[in-house]
């Protein structure tokens, strides 16, 4: 009996996990981020490719996979078979002059 408000708790409580992936000097064209929903299959066997279609240059600031609990027990339910995530973006902007990539 008491695990039930402590199960209710943790449920309403939950959170979301993020893996963010930055380039070193970052500069974004919008500071807001586009969201793309992805869903592999078959163990990451099958998946849609999704684009980036917000971007006009093609170049990317920052991107995001988040995952919530409900996404994350879809995927443990299903032993992996479905894994649900949402991706996010930031588009970076034109270089504005040429020059050389430092290693």
């Amino acid at each position: 009996m008491r695990a039930r408000p402590i199960v209710l708790v943790v449920f309403l409580l939950q959170g979301c996990a993020y893996h963010r992936l930055a380039v070193r000097n970052p500069n974004p064209a919008d500071q807001y981020y586009h969201s793309v929903n992805s869903t592999a299959f078959g163990w990451g066997a099958a998946e849609e490719q999704k684009v980036a279609d917000k971007c006009e240059t093609s170049l990317l600031s920052e991107v995001r996979v988040r995952t919530s609990l409900g996404r994350s027990l879809i995927t443990v339910l299903t032993l992996g078979a479905v894994q649900p995530a949402r991706i996010e973006y930031r588009c970076s902007k034109m270089p504005t002059q040429e020059g050389t990539i430092e290693p």
